[in-house]
Formats: C-alpha cells, sequence, structure tokens
C-alpha cells in the first residue's frame, strides 16, 4: 500500500496499516518558502512556487499527502470582487475589501470566465505540475466554504446581522457563493485533486449558533457535496462539539477539527456516521509557540483519542518551525515503529 492509497482507502473509512499524517488545511511556512527558494508574491501567483510549496509539505513537513491552490482560503472571494494582499513575506493573503457591504447583493452572480480569473489559471498549472507525482501522493484542493465567502464579500459583521434581520439577503448571496464552490470543485476534480477540503472558520459555533448553522450552512454544504465527483472534507475552527453531528450529516466524506472539540466524542460521533476525523493539534498555542516536545506529546494524544488523519487542527502558521511541524510525523512513526524521518534541506521540481 502507497501513500496514495493508504490516504484515500482512510478517507473512505477503510483500514489502513499506519494512521496518515499531513495536512488538510493551509501550510502557507517561512521554512518551507526557504527550501523552496521563493518568496511572494510568487508563493502565491507563479505555478512552479505553488508546486514546490505543496511538495515541501511532504519533503520537508513528513506529509503523507500534499496540498494544491495556494495558501489562504481567499480564492473564491477574490474571484466574486474580493481584493486580496500579502501584507508581508510571512502574511498569506487577507481580504482587503468587503464589495457587497454597501453594494446590493443581487447584483452579484458567478462570472460567466470564472475559471479564467483570480490565481485559477496559476492553479491550473499547478496541478499540471503535480500530475508527475500523483501516483503515489494524494492531492487535495481547497479553499473557503461558501458562507464564508459570502462573509468576506458583505463583511461578517454586516452577514451575521442580515441572518437575523434579513435573512433573503443571506440566503441570495449564499446561492452565488455555493454555485461558485461547486464550480471550483469541479475544477478541482477535474486538474487531478483527490479530495476538496472546504474552511468555513466564520461559521464556527463561537460566532454561529447551531440552530442558524441548520439554517444557512448545512443546505449549502449538502448541495456542493451531492453535485461533487470528489469527496469533500468541511474543516471548521473553534469549540465544534455542538455541530459535529449537523456537519457529519451534511454528507461530507471527513471532517476537520481544532483542539478546542473533543476528539474522542467527535470520533465516536462520525465514525457512526461513516465519516473521518483530521486532527487536531493546537496551530497557535503548540505548533506555533509551543516546544518540539508539546507538538509531540498532543500528536500522541491525537492518535490515542482515535483520529483518522493526524493533522494540525487548523492552517499552520507562517512561522512555525521544522522542528515543531516534523514532529506530528515523528510521533504517528513512533507509534507505528516507522524509521525516524528526516526531512529534506531543498525541495526542487
Amino acid at each position: 500500500m502507497n501513500l496514495k492509497e493508504r490516504v484515500l482507502n482512510r478517507l473512505q473509512g477503510k483500514s489502513v496499516d499506519i494512521t496518515p499524517v499531513g495536512s488538510t488545511t493551509t501550510y502557507g511556512c517561512v521554512c518551507f518558502m526557504k527550501g523552496c527558494n521563493v518568496t511572494r508574491p510568487a508563493v502565491d501567483t507563479d505555478p512552479k512556487a505553488l508546486a514546490l510549496m505543496a511538495l515541501a509539505g511532504h519533503y520537508m513537513g513528513g506529509f503523507d499527502w500534499i496540498k494544491a491552490m495556494g495558501s489562504d482560503i481567499t480564492a473564491v472571494s477574490h474571484v466574486l470582487g474580493c481584493e486580496v494582499k500579502s501584507m508581508a513575506q510571512d502574511s498569506p493573503y487577507v481580504i482587503t475589501s468587503h464589495p457587497y457591504a454597501e453594494k446590493s447583493v443581487d447584483e452579484l452572480d458567478v462570472p460567466d470566465n470564472l475559471l479564467s480569473l483570480g490565481r485559477l489559471p496559476a492553479y491550473k498549472e499547478q496541478f499540471r505540475i503535480l500530475k508527475d507525482y500523483s501516483d503515489v501522493l494524494a492531492i487535495y484542493g481547497a479553499s473557503e466554504g461558501p458562507f464564508t465567502a459570502a462573509a468576506n464579500l458583505m463583511d461578517v459583521v454586516n452577514l451575521m446581522r442580515c441572518t437575523i434581520k434579513k435573512p433573503d439577503v443571506v440566503e441570495r448571496i449564499l446561492q452565488v457563493t455555493t454555485e461558485t464552490l461547486v464550480r471550483f470543485v469541479k475544477f478541482a476534480a477535474e486538474n487531478g485533486a483527490d479530495y476538496y477540503t472546504m474552511a468555513e472558520p466564520t461559521t464556527s459555533p463561537d460566532l454561529f449558533s447551531p440552530k442558524f448553522w441548520q439554517r444557512f450552512v448545512a443546505p449549502c454544504i449538502k448541495r456542493i457535496v451531492d453535485e461533487s465527483p470528489i469527496p469533500i472534507v468541511l474543516h471548521i475552527c473553534g469549540k465544534t462539539d455542538p455541530i459535529i453531528g449537523m456537519m457529519c450529516d451534511t454528507g461530507v466524506t471527513g471532517i476537520s477539527i481544532e483542539e478546542k472539540a473533543d476528539m474522542k466524542k467527535a470520533v465516536e460521533i462520525a465514525h457512526a456516521k461513516g465519516v473521518t476525523v483530521f486532527g487536531n493539534v493546537a496551530t497557535a498555542s503548540t505548533l506555533f509557540t509551543g516546544t518540539p516536545e508539546e507538538v509531540y506529546a498532543e500528536s500522541t494524544a491525537a492518535l490515542e483519542n482515535g483520529v483518522d488523519f493526524l493533522c494540525p487542527g487548523c492552517g499552520i502558521g507562517p512561522n512555525s518551525t521544522l522542528d515543531n511541524i516534523i514532529q506530528l510525523r515523528r510521533a504517528r512513526d513512533a507509534r507505528f515503529d516507522q524509521p525516524i524521518f528526516h526531512p529534506q534541506a531543498t525541495v526542487s521540481l
């Protein structure tokens, strides 16, 4: 069983000999940039730099599978009109405008030339480059989900207010962002993605009640899953315990959760519904600011709690150290009596 077979088998709930380790979120780390000899803006826009950064996750970070489609979760919002910008070499793209904060969402529609906009042409070429590695490494596409894209377009405060006062406005903008996500997922699948992660940080129970999640978010995710030719993994930040069952009931193949969630309970709920679980080593308090020993300990705990894919609980902080990142791999390998992983110093195509 090679790495790709192991990852895809586990994604479908099949038994595997070794728990896969990697990331199903973003990993635009400075240590990877140095190993690839790439900098911004190329990291976000140049197909070769994008491919190198994807491969760095495997060759430097020890990940069993790799990510396409960049180091941020703004691509959908970007093609629908948000401006994006990287503020520094260690900063991924962030949203700098909310075009429908004042403008009517009735003016918003899915662009006819969607696949030629934003970074999609660069992603298409990145996928072509990564095809040479696709026999042995699973590749996932990723972006923000429909509700987070809507929040970027309208501004999160406006969107949350409208869920109460103007639900028709929310439903209208979600129609557009959901259709855009459907097309993004199909684009990724057609170009070689084995699965797709949608990140919905704006729908965390820390910000959004389970009642509203069921009303506004769940139908969008269900539609995307129904129209997707590849498995979908849903990532949500924060203390997701109240919505784990709802997340699984959308039909996704996997869920990705943070350290704030109860991993053991999440695994119990998800497995009963035929869903796999990714997580949940803390990205800020452990991977970024913690010690290698702390990363190793949290990784071991996640494995003991039954996680299907040992991963960071969210996108890896850009300035996280390589020594910390590789502790996920080393903890996994120790548990399964595998040789000690030693990262490559550099990555080239």
